[in-house]
């Protein structure tokens, strides 16, 4: 079981995993959540990552679906492209879906997250129960194998995901908190967000960004603090609030300057949580 309030990161399997998560260790930082690695998705590469986790003590706490196709270059594309919410790609996702649960399941990690996409708004669009009924099958599913399946906060408002997490109905659809991408989205404040989700929410993404400044675009991603976030106060109400997880940064650059930044977040994280 993860530490309470460990620091994590948000990583892939782009190296071997031992070299991964010796590098994630090399940070100081206990705890992962991974990208789906389908090149790992086999007994060898199960006992691979398993091994690896062992040897460098970097538990893995979550495995994220990412689906061929998506795009995240504004929100029209946003919309039409990601997720479980498209109806084009649906069926060929949610099996993908299934696949990295039993990835997951395999490799001993019983949280499954993704962005399912843009949840109409409306309730009364026959397109909003469609989408109720594919995640309650997903959730049914996982259930019989020990997993939640976890929302990424952000393409919708706090209390649309609340109702639709009611109509799902399902205990073990929980919420992956990313505030950043509230604001990203240009969706909803994330500290006053905390409140209505709160029940739901077992794990969060640490990351920062700012409002959008045009229509159909996305806000700017920042390095932790540098953000609209306002870290400070949003930590203080998660842990007021009694949230005890893991404390996942997640930066969405690559190379040393994504190190750097991972860096200099895990020490602001850490100062702020011994306020």
């Amino acid at each position: 079981m993860a530490q309470e309030l460990a620091l994590g990161v948000m990583t892939q399997f782009h190296q071997p995993p031992r070299e991964a998560l010796e590098a994630v260790r090399a940070l100081d930082i206990p705890t992962v959540q991974v990208g789906y690695p389908g090149q790992l998705d086999s007994a060898d590469g199960v006992a691979a990552i398993q091994d690896a986790s062992a040897q460098t003590g970097v538990e893995i706490t979550t495995v994220f679906c990412g689906y061929a196709g998506e795009s995240y270059a504004d929100i029209p594309t946003v919309q039409a492209t990601v997720g479980l919410v498209p109806p084009s790609t649906r069926a060929a996702r949610l099996d993908m879906t299934h696949r990295i649960a039993d990835f997951a399941r395999r490799l001993g990690v019983a949280r499954v997250a993704a962005h399912i996409g843009f949840v109409p708004e409306d309730a009364a669009d026959p397109a909003y129960r469609d989408i109720v009924e594919t995640i309650q099958g997903l959730c049914d599913r996982l259930a019989g194998q020990g997993q939640v399946f976890a929302l990424e906060t952000g393409q919708e408002t706090a209390r649309g995901l609340r109702q639709f997490i009611g109509d799902v109905g399902r205990p073990n659809l929980r919420v992956n908190f990313d505030p950043a991408n509230m604001i990203l989205y240009g969706k909803d404040k994330p500290i006053p967000a905390l409140d209505l989700l709160m029940p739901w929410i077992d794990g969060v993404h640490c990351k920062d960004g700012r409002w959008p400044t045009q229509p159909g675009q996305l806000g700017e991603e920042t390095p932790l603090g540098q953000g609209d976030v306002d870290l400070r106060r949003w930590l203080h109400r998660l842990i007021e609030l009694g949230y005890r997880g893991p404390l996942t940064i997640e930066r969405e650059i690559s190379g040393e300057q994504q190190r750097r930044d991972i860096a200099a977040g895990r020490d602001l994280i850490r100062s702020l949580i011994a306020e």
